[in-house]
This record gives C-alpha cells, sequence and structure tokens, in this order.
C-alpha cells in the first residue's frame, strides 16, 4: 500500500512514473494527465506547472521557481503563472480545485492526497522516446543579435542597443495571458556571429517566431534591416528598412552620442516592436481560427478567444459591428477563464471606445436613456480594468485602458497623467501618445497634441491598420489651428486607412472648405452624408465637447473653426444649423 505525500525519490530510487490524487494520474514520462483513466486536454505549459507542485511534496513552489522550471532561459511575467495555475483549477474541477493552494505574495502549494506509482517492473531504463517539448507559446520570440555591418565599430554599439532595446519593448509589449514570452537575452548570444538555421532556433529555443536584422553606419546615415521569421517553417512574415540620417554615434556612452541617436533608437524599436506584435498576433489568431474549423470537436481555449479578438480589433476599421465581436470573443474568453486579465483588460479598452464614439447611442432614445447607457459601459470598463490590474498590475493594455476611461469620463488631465505613466514604463508605445494628443485637443493645447500625433505615426510601422486613428486626431487638431492644407492632407490619408469611417469624411471636408478646395470638399461632404444622412453638423462638430465635457474655452472656440469649414462644405446657410455651436 502507498503511503500520501511519500513520493519524493531517495538517491538511488527510480523516478516514480507517475503519481495519483483522487481520480486522477499524472504520468510523468509522457506529461499527461488522466482522469478515470481517459486523457484529459490540457495545455503543456500548466501540465508542467501541476507536475512542478506535485513533485514539491506538499513544499511552497514560490512563482519564480515555477517561472524558472516552465520557461526556463524565457522572460515572461509572473502573470502567466496564475494564467496555468488557473487552467490546472479548472481542470481538476470541485474535487480537486482546492488542492492548488495559493499562498499570498509568495507562491502555490500542492495539498492534495499524492501517491507515487513505480515504474513497471522497477526498470530504470531510459525510454527510447524522450518526451516532446512543450508546445511554444503562441507569442514566443527570440531576438537575435542584430549584426553590425561595414568596417565603423560605432555600428556594433548601435546594433547591440537596438537589440537590447527591442527584447525589452517586446517583453513589455505582448500580453503574458496570450503567451507573449521573449527568449533572454542569453540565449539569443550563444547565437551571435553565426550563420544559423531558424527552423532549429526555434526547436531549440522553443520559441515560435523570431527577430534578426542588421545595422549598417554610413556618414551621417543610419540604416537598419529587420525581419519577423515563423520559426517552424523558416517563412518571413515581414520585412521593414529603416535609413535615416542622424548624428552619428560614438559608442562612448557620452554627451557626444546625442539625442538624435537615442531617439532614433527609440523610434526604430517601438516601430519594430509594434509591427512585430502585430503580425504575430495576426498569425496567431488565423492559427487559431484554423485550428477550430478543422477540429470542430476540439476544446476551445480561453488564450483561442483572446488573440482572435486582438486581431479583430487589429485587422478591423473599430465598427460598431466589429467592436461587439470582438467584445463577444473576450466574453467567451472569461467564460473559460475568469481571471485573464487580457480578455479584461479588452472589453474594457472597448467599452470605453464605444463611449468615446458614440456607438451606444441609438435612434428613438432619450436623453436619459444614453447617458445611463455610457455610465453602465464606463462602470463596466472601470470594474473590469480593476479586475485586470489586481490580477497583472503592469498589464500595458490595462494600464492603457485607464487613461481611455479617464478620457471618455471627461477627465482629461488625469487621462494625460495616465498615458504618461505608461511611456515611462514603454517609451515606444504609440497608442499612449495617441491617446495624449486625444485628450490634449480636448485641453485646449492643439499645438501640443500635434506633436503626440506626430511622434506616434513616426513609431509605426508603414503598414500599421491602426493609422487611421492617430491621423483623424491628428487632422482635427490641424483643423482647429487653421492649418487647413495640412489639415486635409492628414485627413485625406486617415479616410484612405478606413473609409468606413464617417466622421473623417466630414471633417476632410471641412478642411478642403476651409482650404478653398470646394469641389473636393463637397464630394467629401456628400460621401459623409451617404454614409450618415441624419446626423446634424452642429452635433458633429461637437461631439467631444457635447459627450466628454470638454469645456476648456480655446478648445470651443476653435471648435467653431470645425463648424463653419462643415457649413461651408455642406453650402447651407448658417441659420439652417441648429445647436449651441451654431448660436455661439
Amino acid at each position: 500500500m502507498l503511503d500520501t505525500h511519500t513520493f519524493a525519490a531517495l538517491p538511488h530510487e527510480p523516478a516514480p512514473a507517475a503519481y495519483a490524487f483522487g481520480r486522477f494520474v499524472l504520468r510523468r514520462r509522457e506529461r499527461l494527465l488522466l482522469a478515470d483513466g481517459a486523457p484529459v486536454e490540457l495545455g503543456s505549459r500548466a501540465v508542467e506547472v501541476l507536475l512542478a507542485l506535485v513533485e514539491a511534496d506538499g513544499a511552497l513552489l514560490t512563482k519564480g521557481a515555477l517561472l524558472d522550471r516552465v520557461w526556463p532561459g524565457v522572460v515572461v511575467e509572473e502573470n502567466n503563472v496564475q494564467v496555468q495555475v488557473s487552467a490546472v483549477r479548472r481542470t481538476l474541477g470541485p474535487e480537486g480545485r482546492g488542492w492548488v493552494a495559493t499562498v499570498p505574495g509568495r507562491g502555490y502549494r500542492f495539498t492534495g492526497p499524492v501517491a507515487a506509482l513505480p515504474p513497471d517492473g522497477g526498470s530504470t531504463a531510459p525510454t527510447a522516446h524522450p518526451p516532446e517539448a512543450p508546445e511554444p507559446l503562441p507569442l514566443s520570440v527570440l531576438v537575435l543579435p542584430f549584426a553590425g555591418r561595414g568596417a565603423d565599430p560605432a555600428g556594433g554599439w548601435f546594433a547591440d542597443a537596438l537589440t537590447d532595446g527591442l527584447t525589452t519593448e517586446l517583453a513589455r509589449a505582448l500580453p503574458p495571458g496570450v503567451g507573449g514570452a521573449v527568449a533572454a537575452q542569453a540565449s539569443a548570444d550563444t547565437y551571435r556571429g553565426h550563420g544559423v538555421d531558424v527552423r532549429a532556433i526555434g526547436r531549440a529555443q522553443g520559441v515560435r517566431y523570431v527577430v534578426e536584422g542588421s545595422v549598417l553606419l554610413a556618414g551621417e546615415r543610419v540604416r537598419v534591416n529587420a525581419q519577423l521569421v515563423a520559426a517552424d517553417t523558416g517563412a518571413h512574415l515581414w520585412a521593414e528598412r529603416f535609413d535615416k540620417a542622424c548624428r552619428r554615434p560614438h559608442g562612448n556612452g557620452g554627451d557626444d552620442d546625442g539625442d538624435c541617436v537615442l531617439q532614433l533608437q527609440d523610434t526604430i524599436v517601438g516601430r519594430i516592436s509594434r509591427a512585430v506584435g502585430l503580425q504575430m498576433v495576426d498569425a496567431e489568431a488565423r492559427r487559431a481560427e484554423r485550428a477550430e474549423h478543422e477540429h470542430p470537436g476540439r476544446a476551445v481555449e480561453a488564450l483561442d478567444y483572446v488573440l482572435r479578438a486582438r486581431a479583430l480589433v487589429v485587422r478591423g476599421t473599430m465598427t460598431r459591428e466589429a467592436i461587439e465581436a470582438a467584445c463577444a470573443l473576450y466574453a467567451r474568453a472569461l467564460a473559460r477563464d475568469p481571471e485573464n486579465a487580457d480578455a479584461l483588460a479588452g472589453i474594457a479598452c472597448l467599452r470605453a471606445h464605444q463611449v468615446v464614439k458614440g456607438y451606444l447611442d441609438e435612434t428613438g432614445q432619450t436623453v436619459r436613456d444614453e447617458a445611463e447607457a455610457r455610465e453602465a459601459a464606463l462602470a463596466e470598463a472601470e470594474k473590469k480594468l480593476a479586475r485586470a490590474l489586481a490580477i497583472a498590475p503592469g498589464h500595458t493594455g490595462a494600464l492603457m485602458g485607464r487613461a481611455m476611461l479617464l478620457r471618455a469620463r471627461g477627465l482629461f488631465a488625469d487621462a494625460v497623467a495616465a498615458a504618461e505613466a505608461v511611456l515611462a514604463r514603454s517609451p515606444g508605445e504609440l497608442l499612449a501618445h495617441k491617446e495624449i494628443g486625444l485628450s490634449l485637443l480636448c485641453l485646449g493645447r492643439a499645438e501640443e497634441a500635434v506633436a503626440r500625433f506626430e511622434r506616434a505615426d513616426a513609431l509605426a510601422p508603414g503598414d500599421d491598420p491602426a493609422r487611421w486613428t492617430w491621423l483623424h486626431g491628428l487632422g482635427r487638431a490641424l483643423l482647429q489651428l487653421g492649418r487647413d492644407v495640412e489639415a486635409a492632407d492628414a485627413l485625406r490619408r486617415a479616410v484612405a486607412g478606413n473609409p468606413t469611417f464617417a466622421h473623417a469624411h466630414a471633417l476632410l471636408a471641412a478642411a478642403l472648405a476651409l482650404a478653398g478646395e470646394e469641389a473636393p470638399a463637397r464630394a467629401a461632404m456628400a460621401q459623409f452624408r451617404r454614409m450618415e444622412p441624419d446626423t446634424p453638423l452642429d452635433a458633429l462638430a461637437q461631439r467631444c465637447a457635447s459627450q466628454f465635457g470638454a469645456t476648456d474655452p480655446l478648445y470651443k472656440a476653435r471648435n467653431r473653426r470645425v463648424l463653419e469649414g462643415l457649413r461651408r462644405a455642406a453650402a447651407m446657410p448658417a441659420g439652417l444649423l441648429a445647436g449651441p455651436a451654431a448660436a455661439a
């Protein structure tokens, strides 16, 4: 008869073949969990966490110890441990959920009755088929050391700085709950200076993607090539070249290296990080969609729904329908994992966006109904953000959501501070610059808003699907400042990026009319009217002020230019327009 909690092997004893607890058996070699003799679907990382806890013989395992065992050589957030522990508890069900006990602020221990099962026949012979390595995390990536090209020794310094910066930025940017992990720089350094097979690297390091690149310094110019490669196939998913003029770095880390080089480094790191993140999320979402279609009976994990929701937001144009579809996917993720910080933050951000864009206002609603709908959405966002940040205090998406929520409530100065806090942690987070620009605009600080929108654009990869969002803000800021030709250029690009966003067509019409381009202005206004025939122009011009409490006198005065441009584009007499803006 086997005693419980006596499975820790003595120095000369063979390791147990399996561990039994309740109706479960965990087979050590195969990393397989059985329930009543039947295999249970549980992710490889969750199995590894469960095995570590069971083998600890009731002792406390810190989160750090679990990270070292389950993600060796990989930089991941502590939230990854909680995600996998939650998966284990759900799998063990009501009977065994309490067996994985949380020790607040320290870690976890397994408290269930465990029996060690010896190898069959007492044999300790090694298996001819070693256990397979855990499946790589969906968003796992290794940044190979960028190669310094040419004879200039400063190229090597700049290449190393880019590699370090990109590794750090990706570790912050990739959400842990959706499998975000960046292989540690020490792992990447083993490949420095060697011709390498990306597929072999993927297998050896347990990552699904690899970033590689090179740096060439030539006089006062810096050229950087970067590419993202799928480690399983070797396929190139994305590539971009940066060719910039800049005061050359001397590599001594002193003041003579100049702010120009440091800003260029931040820009390149931010653009590569953003592009790599977008490509990886999109690829993994498509992988999850294919798996669901090809294996309809397969259990879908919260991770799959989160990836698909994020990709839908990234790919789409943020229409009402797209936002509702993404919210539904996040809700399905939470149904499987109520502690999924990515899904909580995702819904919160989308609810704030719905309020900001007026997507909750329905035809026939009373003013009171509209106010109640907006308040309900913001209250839900606030609650979900609090939960997300309690689970993962440094979650970038949740911190960005806080800035969005504050802006939606009209607390623009607080929203600026919240987004600045994000930039303090992650200087390449372009969406934080966009958020700051939108709040500065409502504070009557349009000149500063322009600089923020332009900084966001500088940090964005060339094909960033969200570019239209800050170009729309840039166009509005320029329009308020009387820089109508520049405003029209920004708004043309916003319309090209998202032709379905009706308000961009209207603002383009206003900018063109104020710039004296009457025919294009009327054409843009006609397009807006086809898309939103019932929206009053004064309501459109005052949307920010009326909905979100933008009461700054300078903002309101400048906003009258927007209404004047709309009036000219529509060729309507001012007396036909109703509302406070027309009367002002």
